[in-house]
């Protein structure tokens, strides 16, 4: 007797197939009403890893920002520094101290341990002004008139005006005659003759190779 293999079994999955079809389209509504919460879910996990990463980045930038400030302070002081040594005037006993608020008639130093009446030199070491005030560890500078000395005779100089006046009509001075202040500190060189005034009795003139007052750091001379 021999066995008839022709016709195969009807497969299971066959059978199935129409119910699991049936299940999914039943479940799709259901689905699509996860879908939103899903996407929400992610979002807000993705959204909090962004926003501590960027939180962290943005520390980061602060610290760097106010150590780069730092730094610029430093390498302003050092430039100072250098400019002060090779400047060739004879300067002892001078502290630096950096800029902190500008004035029309003068301007503010971080200068802990300052004496009202102590002379500001700028980095080529002249003569910038003087402290007239001191505040906690702030000074207080201002351009103040002050006695130019000029070989055998005085006049009056200004910081920022850099003009000297006062002179004896006669005085026998010549360009590039050097002048500074009572104490010894650079005020500057004679640009030319002194011009006799319209009183007749006193010249003037103006001065070169003067002070810097833009800089950022100064030296208060102790």
């Amino acid at each position: 007797m021999q066995l008839d293999f022709s016709r195969s079994r009807p497969r299971r999955w066959r059978r199935l197939l129409p119910l699991a079809l049936a299940a999914l389209l039943l479940a799709l509504p259901r689905l699509a009403a996860l879908v939103p919460a899903a996407v929400v879910l992610a979002d807000r996990a993705i959204g909090a890893h962004y926003t501590a990463r960027l939180d962290t980045l943005q520390r980061e930038n602060f610290a760097l920002h106010r150590r780069l400030a730092e730094s610029a302070d430093a390498l302003a002081e050092n430039r100072a520094l250098r400019q002060l040594v090779n400047s060739g005037r004879t300067v002892s006993g001078a502290v630096p101290a950096r800029v902190t608020t500008r004035r029309a008639d003068g301007f503010t130093l971080a200068c802990p341990g300052a004496a009202t009446g102590q002379s500001v030199l700028d980095a080529g070491g002249r003569y910038a002004g003087s402290v007239t005030a001191v505040e906690g560890d702030c000074c207080t500078v201002t351009f103040a008139a002050t006695a130019g000395l000029c070989g055998a005779y005085a006049g009056l100089v200004t910081p920022g005006q850099w003009v000297l006046t006062g002179l004896p009509a006669d005085c026998a001075l010549a360009a590039g005659d050097i002048v500074t202040t009572p104490g010894g500190d650079w005020l500057g060189t004679l640009t030319g003759t002194p011009a006799t005034g319209t009183d007749g009795l006193t010249a003037c003139t103006t001065l070169t190779d003067t002070a810097n007052l833009w800089d950022t750091v100064y030296f208060v001379k102790k």
